[in-house]
């Protein structure tokens, strides 16, 4: 649909611009003035205007959770939101947050609410964030909401950040082990293998099998390189498929450590959406409905599906989650106890806690094997290489004496 760049007056008499999709320029203008704007200046971005406006869709993580706990500082302090949206696109430092505030103050001083505002740029705000925004403005309790998810946000950003700086130690030990074993094979060994076929001399069978290794890799390796790339590519499509897709998560939930720590992860950020939802007021069918957009396991959502048909039906949640059977037994008595005792919301955020602490742990634990395992094997590997170089070295010095 094209994007039409517009200038009008609002009702207060303020100029105001913005951008908006239609299907045409007549189409626009009876939207404008439906809405009590009027129209003085319109015009159909170019296709590199659109593209700088794409450029928005790539909104980090930091800067989302920067406009929302910043808004909702704002807001707390009785500041309208125009006004908040103001001085945020005054404050903010990259220039690409800076336009997408002017953005959403445009469309706000054009007649929308904040949540209509943030719906235009699905893939910054996802409908999580704009539900939340929207029950927020419908109960008065904006600022509150609004604070909530900067919480979200942070705890979800904090998760991530421990996970990703654990790993990146092991990852470097991991790729130095590979590269040496590569420069082992394709340089060194077929130098040795050069000397031992020049002096014609026997070699071990071991040796002889590092150097058959070794010259097979430097003459084919556009061969294994393809038929990774084909393996890669095939798995990604099966991955793809519905079927596979399913297949595929029901095998990583059944592998015997991986799939308890998979399970775990998806949990935390189900009960931890699904526990904000329920404390920022949102009825239990549409946190469940949200909270389960945020599985991407295709077997737990499914289970999720199931649930969300049974509350409907007046069943309670406890019982569900018992009945799915995907879920740990120690979860669904804490959310009996929390339905029993009306506080579903603050057991749902414990729950969830507990659950981003035993990642963390978990994380902590299974790295810390890595770096052991990961040296054991190249030592092999790499110990293996050059004790059948030396056994055949050895061999020689054998013969010459």
């Amino acid at each position: 649909m094209p994007k039409f760049f517009y200038e009008a007056i609002d009702p207060a008499g303020h100029k105001v611009t913005g951008t908006e999709e239609a299907e045409s320029r007549d189409e626009l203008v009876a939207s404008l003035v439906s809405k009590g704007v009027q129209p003085l200046k319109i015009k159909r971005l170019q296709q590199i205007e659109a593209l700088w406006q794409s450029r928005l869709s790539h909104f980090s993580h930091d800067h989302l959770l920067y406009f929302t706990k910043e808004l909702a500082d704002l807001l707390g302090a009785g500041i309208p939101v125009e006004r908040a949206l103001a001085i945020l696109a005054e404050s903010a430092e990259e220039s690409q947050v800076r336009k997408l505030i002017k953005d959403i103050r445009t469309q706000i001083q054009g007649g929308k609410k904040l949540s209509e505002a943030l719906a235009a740029w699905p893939s910054i705000f996802d409908s999580l964030y704009v539900n939340m925004v929207r029950v927020g403005e419908m109960g008065g309790v904006l600022p509150s909401v609004l604070s909530r998810l900067g919480d979200f946000l942070q705890r979800s950003r904090e998760t991530r950040k421990f996970i990703i700086n654990s790993s990146i130690y092991p990852t470097i030990l991991i790729f130095v082990g590979i590269l040496s074993v590569f420069i082992l094979v394709t340089f060194v060994v077929p130098k040795f293998g050069q000397i031992f076929e020049d002096m014609n001399q026997p070699v071990p069978f071991a040796t002889a099998i590092i150097i058959s290794a070794s010259t097979f890799v430097r003459k084919w390796w556009w061969v294994m390189a393809l038929a990774i790339a084909s393996g890669v590519a095939g798995f990604y499509l099966w991955l793809k498929s519905p079927d596979g897709r399913a297949q595929w998560d029901r095998i990583v939930l059944r592998i015997p450590v991986a799939g308890p720590f998979v399970r775990t992860v998806q949990l935390s950020r189900l009960f931890r959406t699904l526990g904000t939802l329920l404390e920022s007021g949102v009825p239990i069918l549409k946190g469940i409905a949200l909270g389960s957009e945020v599985i991407t396991n295709s077997v737990l959502r499914g289970a999720m599906e199931d649930v969300y048909k049974g509350v409907r039906q007046g069943r309670s949640l406890s019982h569900l989650l018992k009945k799915s059977g995907e879920f740990p037994s120690l979860v669904v008595h804490l959310v009996a106890v929390g339905e029993e005792t009306g506080a579903l919301d603050r057991m749902l955020l414990k729950i969830a806690d507990d659950m981003d602490a035993k990642i963390q742990n978990d994380t902590k634990m299974y790295l810390s094997m890595v770096e052991p395992v990961t040296i054991v094997l190249m030592g092999l590997v790499i110990g293996g290489i050059i004790l059948s170089m030396l056994m055949a070295i050895f061999g020689i010095n054998d013969i010459n004496m």
